[in-house]
């Protein structure tokens, strides 16, 4: 087969990466964003959920750069022990670097490969929280991200949908772990914490399937009578040779291969070619006659999870070749699938036979893996180009674009973790919440949560370019299920495997959608196509993507100074939320004790805490708490554990909400609470027990609200209330007493009062 350039990237858009964008990708997304559900439809109208889980690219690698995302410009980002903020990571020798540009399109990073990324050095890099091992574990590679220009169907997809800026992978750790969480809840057969977790891949990849022996979330589905599928165009577990496998397999990615039940040496591939793994080796009469001893469940929990196109007879597992003409004029050639690798998901979408709930699983060319080039955009489009053919299929079907891990790739927020059920100084969690089972008890760390990593949806209820910034790990998809097919079918599917504590801190995807009521929404701002096609293949002539020079301390100054990096400026509509924290601390003079209250009145949440001083003799120590909806938690840390007695503790929580408490046992007997109000105001209470009157002053840090002074006589009280419509509901206030040079409380977040809204104004710059 020989064509030129242009008919190459108009007729074989596999081929064309990230920065080899054709009209066809585009024209996915703006038929997705043209097709509109019935006025007055919910989500909970729609009658299929297609699951694409992608692999290896954290957040801040693809997106943070995006705008009015929490991504390089985050104003209240975490500050490491040396005293410089997370973008500065060090290595071995001290020698520092921050996130930087690698470019697609000029250079070839992309056939660079990836980054370490297993249990080991996943957990070392967050160092016990401290978050300043990224470079010594992962190489300085591990700093860089992309931009629009070198992944622009991303940000188109983003522009158009509703892109969750708070979703971590389930596990620090790599592919098949997260993904075990992704169809099962879990990587341990209980939630006692007892038994062995599968931390690292090769504790789940084996062809005998030995280890995973638990139910998976499909089985549930089966066992409810709701219809699913997993496609992908032939198995891991067949074995096949490389490049065919490259090409034509799934990569393993279907970690459903793993698991005892669902009898993966049964499945269609296995009937047809007989099992050589085994000793003897076994015919296919003989796998045949297996399978058909099984009952009509057992033969479902095979062919559903192992859908391949071996219906397409031998040619579903052929390459050819492929030749184009560069711009040079020279000839190239790379073998591509000769057949459609989407064969049976196309035919059950035009025939009208998809599923309730499907999974898409593409072969390594196409899973975003850094071990290949960037192809993944093409099947991602592919994808949305086969549910959007029929409007009618598309007007009533949710397509939710996520990833397993992040490969060896920096995010700069820190996830939401366990504390050590060891260690009663490491935080607490509101009682009923067993933490048992995320930990990991051999090496002492916590499971999960993972490093944060993308996840689109796209559907007719989540169109408009959308954040969301509920916390969501890959457990959330199943929580989604449960509460969308309960309203759908009133069948009570519950994942016994999911632990109580993802249960109370991660959501269930509902607050990404809104009811449609006919709102029109203008199509993305799409590149100059002709400006930046380029050939993916063609980047492997280019020069090698290099690593910056070390910052020196110019560079460090203004990046610790805030908004040095680059991200797009401006704002974006931003998802209704159903937070509303709380964090409130205050001296106990008597017993020398920092008392911090957590509160978390409509969903759970969690939080962690971590000093940039010293406790108990440790640099950047850290706490880690998850509060129940509607409770109040508290926690007491001694004052004389810390360094020269003088306190300094920063508090995170989802959606850029943050405290900072300073002080000593020389505090004003002033007790400050911080409430948001119904009517979208914050509340200062403030309560002198002194025996003297103060001065109270409460300043803005980034929204130009004027300082406010309060005087307060001893033993008095009072309420003040600040209006927030300007900065559509940002605050960031520091409350001060006057003559008391030690001590502060900062107050930041974002109000939620049930509407939607807009992405941090500040940050947006």
């Amino acid at each position: 087969m020989n064509t030129t350039r242009r008919e190459f990237l108009k007729k074989a858009a596999l081929l064309s990466g990230a920065a080899g964008l054709t009209s066809v990708l585009p024209t996915a997304i703006q038929r997705a964003m043209a097709i509109s559900a019935d006025p007055g439809t919910t989500f909970y109208d729609a009658e299929h959920v297609v699951f694409l889980m992608q692999e290896n690219r954290s957040f801040d690698h693809l997106f943070g750069t995006m705008r009015g995302v929490r991504g390089f410009h985050d104003p209240r980002a975490k500050q490491q022990p040396d005293g410089n903020k997370v973008w500065v990571q060090k290595d071995k020798e001290g020698h520092a670097i921050a996130p930087f540009h690698i470019d697609i399109n000029k250079t070839k990073v992309t056939w660079q490969g990836g980054l370490p990324h297993g249990w080991p050095d996943q957990g070392n890099a967050r160092n016990g929280g401290k978050y300043d091992q990224w470079i010594p574990q992962k190489t300085a590679m591990t700093m860089g991200h992309y931009d629009r220009h070198d992944v622009p169907f991303y940000y188109a997809l983003a522009d158009a949908f509703t892109l969750c800026d708070h979703n971590f992978c389930s596990s620090l750790t790599g592919t098949t772990p997260n993904r075990l969480f992704f169809w099962t809840g879990n990587i341990r057969p209980d939630l006692t914490g007892t038994s062995q977790a599968a931390v690292q891949n090769s504790m789940a990849e084996s062809r005998d399937n030995a280890y995973v022996d638990w139910s998976t979330f499909p089985e549930q589905l089966e066992e409810h009578g709701v219809s699913w599928r997993i496609y992908q165009n032939e198995l891991w577990t067949s074995n096949l040779a490389d490049p065919t496998d490259y090409w034509l397999g799934n990569y393993g990615d279907n970690a459903i291969e793993y698991v005892t039940r669902h009898r993966v040496k049964l499945s269609a591939y296995f009937r047809k070619n007989g099992d050589k793994t085994v000793t003897p080796p076994l015919s296919a009469a003989e796998v045949l006659e297996k399978y058909n001893q099984l009952s009509p469940q057992e033969k479902n929990l095979i062919d559903k999870a192992f859908t391949t196109n071996i219906d397409e007879k031998d040619t579903y597992l052929e390459l050819e070749p492929f030749t184009f003409t560069d711009d040079a004029g020279v000839q190239q050639t790379v073998q591509i699938p000769k057949n459609d690798i989407f064969k049976q998901f196309r035919a059950d979408v035009d025939s009208g036979q998809l599923p309730t709930v499907s999974w898409l699983v593409a072969p390594q060319a196409f899973s975003d893996h850094t071990s290949t080039p960037f192809y993944g955009t093409w099947y991602v489009s592919e994808a949305l180009n086969i549910l959007t053919k029929n409007p009618e299929v598309w007007k009533k079907t949710i397509f939710i674009l996520n990833y397993d891990e992040n490969d060896g790739y920096f995010d700069h927020l820190p996830p939401f973790v366990v504390p050590d059920p060891r260690n009663p100084e490491s935080g607490k969690v509101s009682p009923g919440i067993d933490i048992s089972a995320d930990f990991e008890w051999t090496s002492g760390n916590p499971i999960g949560l993972g490093y944060r990593v993308p996840l689109i949806v796209a559907s007719p209820w989540s169109k408009g370019g959308y954040v969301n910034s509920q916390v969501f790990d890959h457990t959330s998809t199943q929580l989604f299920l449960e509460k969308f097919l309960y309203k759908k079918t009133g069948k009570k599917i519950h994942n016994p495997h999911i632990s109580s504590w993802r249960r109370t801190i991660c959501g269930d995807l509902t607050s990404v959608f809104r009811p449609y009521h006919g709102e029109t929404y203008p199509l993305p701002d799409f590149l100059k196509r002709e400006t930046v096609v380029t050939n993916i293949q063609l980047a492997k002539t280019k020069p090698k993507q290099l690593i910056p020079e070390p910052l020196n301390a110019d560079e460090i100054t203004k990046i610790n100074a805030g908004f040095a990096l680059t991200q797009e400026k401006g704002t974006r509509p931003a998802c209704a939320l159903p937070y509303q924290l709380q964090a409130d601390s205050w001296v106990d003079h008597e017993k020398g004790q920092v008392i911090l209250r957590l509160g978390s009145l409509d969903t759970g949440a969690p939080f962690h805490l971590y000093t940039p001083g010293n406790y108990k003799g440790e640099p950047g120590y850290t706490w880690h708490y998850a509060v129940s909806a509607g409770k109040y938690l508290e926690d007491q840390l001694s004052l004389s554990q810390f360094g020269q007695g003088s306190y300094d503790l920063c508090l995170h929580g989802p959606n850029g909400f943050f405290r900072q408490f300073r002080g000593s046992q020389n505090d004003p007997a002033l007790r400050i609470k911080c409430q948001q109000e119904n009517n979208g105001q914050l509340k200062f209470y403030l309560e002198n027990h002194s025996g003297a009157a103060c001065e109270v002053h409460i300043t803005d840090n980034a929204y130009q609200n004027p300082e406010k002074v309060i005087h307060l006589n001893s033993g008095k009280k009072t309420e003040t209330h600040i209006p927030l419509e300007n900065s559509h509901g940002w605050y960031d206030f520091t409350v001060q007493v006057a003559g008391s040079a030690g001590f502060s409380q900062r107050f930041a977040g974002h109000i939620e009062n049930g509407r939607e809204s807009i992405t941090d104004p500040y940050m947006g710059s």
